[in-house]
């Protein structure tokens, strides 16, 4: 299937503009929340889910996820991200922003980092702390490939990127 973004009508365009600004913010919140409780780092991120320790139980005291938190939060955020970056995908695919190959990488990154993050979370709970640096990364490289992908659907969509279609 072969569809470019740029012809689409006015009204299709402004329904993914906002559709991508409300996601956005969406987006946001969540990296807001995340720093709020991991402070982005990797002590932070094994405190979230193992719990505070014992010797440093500052004013807010965390425990350890218990089985049935941990397989509700990953199942909830797995689906969702899934779905979220599937729309991405597809509306990546409509773009000529970038070259093909970093095309496709956009569209098959983010569902590599959605399992290493999430999946990384899950092995800093029941397996090491270590993997915290994982999650780190994994999250820092979901994070850029939706801020790539935003730029070029929003370019796209906007007329800021006009080479030919192939």
């Amino acid at each position: 299937m072969t569809y470019r973004l740029r012809d689409a009508d006015t009204g299709l365009r402004w329904m993914i503009t906002l559709f991508l600004v409300v996601l956005s913010s969406g987006y946001a919140v969540g990296l807001m929340f995340v720093e709020h409780t991991t402070a982005m780092s990797a002590p932070g991120v094994r405190e979230q889910f193992l719990g505070t320790p014992a010797e440093l139980r500052p004013a807010e005291v965390k425990y350890a996820r218990s089985p049935g938190e941990m397989f509700t939060f990953i199942h909830n955020h797995v689906f969702s991200m899934a779905m979220l970056f599937f729309v991405l995908a597809l509306l990546v695919h409509g773009t000529h922003v970038f070259s093909p190959g970093w095309k496709r990488f956009l569209m098959i990154e983010p569902f590599i980092a959605i399992a290493t993050t999430f999946g990384g979370i899950a092995l800093v709970r029941y397996v090491s702390p270590l993997f915290s640096w994982l999650v780190i990364l994994s999250g820092v490289s979901l994070a850029l490939v939706y801020a790539l992908s935003i730029y070029a659907i929003m370019a796209e969509v906007w007329g800021h990127a006009r080479q030919p279609a192939p």
